[in-house]
Order: structure tokens, then C-alpha cells, then sequence
């Protein structure tokens, strides 16, 4: 019984880990398109290198707390100021908020540099990763989710 309890939940996180991993590259092909088309850097939040963030190619600019083998990588805390104006760049944000110690700070910081070009990936609620995963505390709204395909 145990065993099959098992294997229904490694089939059920592996289904939304493929779905997390399609829409992982349908966002960042997203904010890649609205960067290009409104003539802004790509700004990548969660290096793509390692982890749960792992998966999609850097961006102009990387941003994540650890070192990133990306150029032109920033190591920093996305909820505290980051160096770039109001509604400069495109974000795009993967795996990240759900990590963050004030996720409301963070989102708050990525929509005032990005005016609302904003492609957030995050870790369902409903799934092992969230629970296992270490550090992930916060659950990101839903609703951030959409900011970027507004516009």
C-alpha cells in the first residue's frame, strides 16, 4: 500500500513538474519576446544553473542570491532595491518567489523595475515539491502568475 501511495505521488509531481517545465519555457520565451519588442534587457531572476530554477537560458542581466556561471550575473536579494530604474526591463522570475523571505517585498521591487513586464513561474501549491523542497515557505498567489501576459 505504502508503495503505491508512493508511486502516485511520483507520478503526480512528475506530471506538474513537466507542466511547471512547458510553462517554464513558454514564459521565458514570452518576456525574451516582449524584451525584444519594447527594446529592454531581459532580466532573469533564479539562475538557471542549478536547483528547482534550472531549465531556460540566462538573460541579459541574472539576478539570484547564489553565484551564477551566466554573464552579466548579479548576485542579490530581490526584495531589497535592485540596481535598475522604474519600468526599465523585462522580468522574468522562475521558481523564485516561492523562495523568498517577503515574497510581497520581492514582487513589489520586479513589478516597479519592470512596470509590469513581469513572467512569473512558480511551484503549485498542490504538489510534493512544495513540501519537500528546501525553504519553500510561501505560497505566490496565483493572480502574479498572469502580471506579464497583460500587455
Amino acid at each position: 500500500m505504502l508503495g503505491r501511495l508512493l508511486i502516485l505521488v511520483l507520478l503526480w509531481d512528475g506530471g506538474w513538474w513537466a507542466w511547471r517545465v512547458g510553462r517554464r519555457t513558454v514564459a521565458y520565451q514570452a518576456a525574451k519576446q516582449r524584451a525584444a519588442l519594447l527594446g529592454r534587457p531581459l532580466v532573469v531572476v533564479g539562475a538557471p544553473d542549478g536547483g528547482v530554477t534550472a531549465g531556460y537560458p540566462c538573460g541579459d542581466v541574472t539576478i539570484d542570491l547564489q553565484p551564477s556561471a551566466c554573464p552579466n550575473a548579479l548576485q542579490r536579494d530581490v526584495t531589497k532595491p535592485l540596481p535598475f530604474g522604474d519600468d526599465s526591463v523585462v522580468v522574468f522570475a522562475s521558481c523564485v518567489l516561492d523562495l523568498v523571505s517577503d515574497p510581497d517585498k520581492a514582487f513589489a521591487e520586479l513589478m516597479r523595475i519592470s512596470g509590469g513586464h513581469l513572467f512569473i513561474v512558480r511551484v503549485e501549491p498542490w504538489t510534493a515539491t512544495r513540501y519537500l523542497y528546501p525553504g519553500m515557505r510561501q505560497t505566490v498567489p496565483l493572480a502574479w502568475t498572469r502580471i506579464g501576459e497583460r500587455g
